[in-house]
């Protein structure tokens, strides 16, 4: 029986990665994603947009073989710099006083797309269903069928919904959630600056925590909506 993962997205993505690596491709799954890897956009996931992680983060990627394809095409940072506006005070942590070379890295979430999909195209064990999309689900006591609209049916032991936070296949199979609103906008966008970044991202707190990271030529940063107008 095989593993049906739904999304392909990063969390499906990585999960079809780390199933394939630690499983050395012993157990087989199954990614099915709606979006052609050839197509520009590719997974609505994998947009313009940058995302910052962690080096905990970097080290779990590492370790299932995907930082490796990623580490060319990411920002480290080594210094953050955090304030709070209204008070004079301000913290700074520095990599090297954790004895580590990054804090964090920062990756524009196309390229990770693009790479991990080279990734999973190669990964012993993972059968790629895209460009397809779910048509019906059938679960039982032991298994689950999933017919494509392709029309093909896969059977697997574990059905996993990746398919973002809207989830279609977690209503299907009648999987409710709890949402609490934090009632938070945020604006977020590349920009340019005329000095360097080296290395710094800067975080500061107002009414909602404001954030800008260090990436290549441009930093991505996270404004809250309602302080927009302060910009």
């Amino acid at each position: 029986m095989s593993v049906i993962i739904v999304g392909g997205g990063m969390a499906g993505a990585t999960l079809a990665l780390a199933i394939s690596r630690l499983s050395h491709g012993a157990l087989p799954v199954h990614l099915i994603e709606a979006t052609a890897p050839e197509s520009h956009a590719l997974d609505p996931g994998f947009d313009g947009r940058a995302i910052a992680l962690a080096a905990g983060t970097c080290q779990q990627l590492a370790r299932i073989g995907v930082w490796q394809s990623l580490a060319d095409c990411a920002t480290a940072i080594t210094t953050v710099h955090v304030s709070d506006r209204g008070h004079a005070g301000f913290v700074t942590l520095a990599a090297e006083d954790y004895q580590l070379a990054a804090l964090g890295q920062v990756v524009e979430l196309h390229n990770v797309g693009q790479r991990l999909f080279a990734l999973l195209r190669k990964a012993p064990g993972v059968t790629l269903h895209c460009p397809d999309r779910v048509a019906n689900v059938a679960r039982t006591q032991s298994h689950v069928e999933v017919t494509l609209e392709s029309g093909e049916t896969l059977t697997g032991r574990v059905l996993v919904a990746a398919d973002g936070t809207h989830s279609a296949l977690a209503t299907a199979c009648g999987v409710d959630w709890q949402q609490e609103p934090y009632e938070q906008l945020a604006v977020i966008a590349n920009v340019a600056t005329s000095v360097a970044h080296e290395g710094r991202a800067f975080e500061r707190f107002t009414r909602s925590p404001a954030r800008r990271w260090a990436f290549a030529s441009q930093s991505p940063t996270i404004w809250p909506a309602g302080d927009v107008a302060d910009v």
